[in-house]
């Protein structure tokens, strides 16, 4: 594989990373846990994961089997958008031609 590709690999592992680093806070706090959400944290994680505002239309119970069927489909567009930005941003950096 290409220098390139393993790039864009990356870029999407770092995707899905992000995703089950959110996923894994929401099970760690909880409503049932005595771990408070922090509000900035859960804006930071929206941030860097905008398909996880999908969530907010479904909004299946925690630990369900809905509930990580909707993440893993959030787990592939958030991977999917960065790969695509590193596409577009390898691309402009190399300019016309």
């Amino acid at each position: 594989m290409s220098a390139p590709g393993r790039r864009y690999i990356r870029s999407a592992v770092v995707g899905l990373v992000v995703t089950a680093a959110f996923v894994r806070y929401q099970l760690l706090t909880d409503p049932q846990s005595p771990i408070t959400r922090n509000p900035v944290l859960m804006v930071m994680f929206v941030v860097l994961c905008p398909p996880s505002l999908l969530s907010l239309a479904f909004d299946p119970e925690v630990g369900t089997g809905n509930y990580y069927f909707l993440w893993t489909l959030i787990a592939l567009m958030n991977a999917a958008m960065y790969a695509t930005v590193r596409v577009l941003r390898s691309r402009r950096l190399r300019g016309p031609g």
